[in-house]
């Protein structure tokens, strides 16, 4: 697993975040172990990092950036999936907060203007019609492509961390409220994406629906409930 060497590489001021209480940085139960992340870094409130191994036969990578509420950047994403040595699924993304025309050329494509539009439309893991980019970086195949993913990874994470470096805060809020639109954005963001996220019945199996709950609602999406 590297992603969290490539984001050290290239994100040298991150302050680590503690944890919920109920979690420890790394859980061992019957061979399967999580190990969990979480830091914070200039204009960027939280990075979290989930490193998985379920006895052999489900092993994943899963990392997601949030930028500071005062921003209207997207939220970084991404994730390797090796299940069982016969299929194998990876995601890279800046997940768009807007779907307006102005945000997704300000945002998405100006930054990766030289990949290419996604040739999938549909996925039986996500719901690709909110939160994803055409820019998205998808891939799903029978081989493992673990080095051309990490190649992507690092190439979308320096573009973003790029981005946030050069951006602005908001100067002004549309919902007439003392919190930042953005806060509401990436509440929606991580509402969608925990009520639709298939580890739920996978950390379900190998843990309990007690745990698979919390670890999804409180630590990979920590607004999912708010």
């Amino acid at each position: 697993m590297q992603l969290k060497d490539i984001l050290f590489k290239n994100c040298k001021d991150l302050t680590e975040i503690s944890l919920p209480e109920w979690l420890e940085p790394e859980v061992n139960d019957n061979g399967s172990t999580i190990k969990s992340y979480a830091w914070k870094s200039d204009k960027l409130r939280r990075i979290r990092l989930c490193e998985l191994n379920l006895r052999g036969k489900f092993i994943a990578e899963s990392l997601v950036i949030y930028p500071e509420w005062n921003y209207n950047n997207p939220v970084f994403g991404s994730e390797y999936v090796n299940a069982g040595g016969k299929r194998y699924f990876g995601t890279i993304d800046f997940h768009p907060l807007d779907m307006r025309e102005e945000y997704i050329n300000h945002y998405i494509n100006r930054d990766l203007i030289d990949q290419p539009d996604r040739t999938k439309n549909k996925s039986h893991v996500y719901d690709l019609d909110k939160y994803f980019s055409k820019k998205l970086w998808i891939k799903v195949e029978t081989n493992d492509f673990y080095e051309k993913y990490v190649e992507s990874f690092e190439l979308y994470l320096t573009r973003y961390l790029h981005q946030m470096k050069r951006a602005n805060p908001i100067v002004r809020n549309v919902f007439g409220s003392h919190m930042p639109e953005a806060h509401y954005a990436q509440r929606g963001y991580d509402h969608h994406l925990a009520s639709t996220d298939p580890a739920y019945g996978i950390l379900k199996t190998y843990y309990n629906s007690k745990f698979a709950d919390r670890y999804i609602n409180t630590f990979l999406f920590d607004m999912a409930r708010l």
